[in-house]
């Protein structure tokens, strides 16, 4: 059996699929998830109580504090509603009602609130000091709130999330944040040399960018107990060190929005890839299925666990800056398809092995048989 022809359709399959996963990645589920975004958006105006919470203060609305014992976010029916009314210079009116329904008006622009079955208790402010009290009692009471509504009809964001953009978007993005880095970087190097800093020292302000022998270096330094022109300054100068503070704090915030942007981007190409790679690794589990019996489902499941741990521990190191984006995402890959790789060709080389053995025993085995002994034909 040539074990090679045997693997080629898996193959070309799994890079089949890879390759339509990709395109799947790159162009269909960013837009998905674009209009999925803001299909919850439209559906959250629509139907405003779905974003209430029972029991808690609402106090979106300008002027009103709204609190809901239920809500029906089906028909945006509320059950037993308190509304604090805010009157400058007095008490608020507090309106009570049994229920309720929340709208908004045609334009979308203010919010409707339809109470039935309540009383409103207020004491007005011309007479506070009379000290009289007001309760009215009604079966239906309009409130219009202005100004507290968005408008109804489907909007379209141009903002985008990371998992709404395609590979081209991602890069673009992430170039535009690298070009602010390298800007800031700019401006505060020039400030700490206006300060007092030696220009060749300035290149501490990223230590991502020190080569590694000056990295040695300064670490040898550092506990010989020796200071850095850098450590110097901000010892010396309070501005220096509350300067060079801010700095750390915004470099690593850029610098963290790289890597979350490097990594979805490796991310649809990374998970494609992985067609192949199991395909890799399923092919000498598969032969060896007579042997192994029910571990090869249980090894099975242990490379697909291995995987996802890999595929999420790498992308919450790389957003921490422990592990660099490219190699997080594709490490899974490279471990799982090496070994894959190694593993096939093995079982090839040892499936063809009792392949040629078993041949040259069929093709020898007539012309091979001994003749019977000369003594056994004689006695007979």
């Amino acid at each position: 059996m040539n074990v090679g022809s045997v693997l080629l359709g898996p193959l070309l399959a799994a890079g089949a699929l890879a390759v339509g996963l990709t395109l799947f990645n790159n162009h269909v589920l960013p837009e998905s998830n674009h209009a999925f975004a803001n299909l919850l958006i439209d559906i959250g105006r629509m139907r405003p109580t779905a974003r209430l919470q029972e029991g808690v203060f609402i106090t979106d609305f300008p002027g009103y504090n709204l609190l809901v014992q239920s809500v029906n976010g089906r028909t945006n029916e509320m059950r037993g509603v308190t509304i604090y009314q805010m009157n400058p210079g007095g008490p608020p009116t507090t309106i009570l009602a049994k229920r309720g329904f929340l709208s908004y008006t045609p334009d979308g622009r203010n919010a409707v609130l339809e109470l039935k079955d309540g009383e409103i208790h207020e004491v007005p402010a011309d007479e506070a000091g009379a000290r009289r009290y007001r309760r009215m009692v009604f079966k239906t009471h309009v409130i219009y709130i202005a100004g507290a509504g968005g408008m109804l009809e489907r909007t379209v964001r141009d903002s985008r999330s990371d998992r709404e953009m395609s590979a081209r978007d991602l890069g673009r993005e992430r170039a535009r944040v690298v070009a602010s880095y390298r800007q800031s970087l700019e401006q505060h190097r020039q400030r700490m040399i206006q300060i007092g800093l030696p220009p060749a020292a300035s290149i501490a302000l990223a230590p991502e960018l020190v080569p590694w022998p000056s990295r040695i270096a300064a670490f040898a330094a550092r506990l010989l107990g020796r200071e850095t022109p850098l450590e110097k300054l901000a010892r010396e100068q309070p501005t220096a060190r509350a300067d060079l503070e801010m700095w750390r704090m915004e470099r690593d915030g850029l610098r963290r929005r790289i890597a979350a942007l490097s990594v979805e981007y490796h991310k649809k190409f990374s998970l494609p890839a992985a067609c192949v790679v199991f395909v890799l690794i399923g092919a000498p589990l598969g032969m060896r299925v007579r042997r192994a019996g029910p571990a090869v489902a249980f090894v099975s499941i242990a490379f697909f666990l291995f995987y996802y741990l890999c595929l999420v521990g790498g992308e919450e190191l790389a957003n921490r800056l422990l592990l660099p984006p490219w190699l997080a995402m594709w490490l899974p890959n490279l471990a799982l398809g090496l070994w894959g790789l190694h593993a096939t060709l093995r079982a090839t080389e040892l499936l063809g092995d009792r392949g040629r053995a078993a041949r040259s025993r069929r093709a020898a085995g007539p012309r091979d048989r001994k003749a019977p002994p000369v003594a056994a034909v004689a006695g007979a």
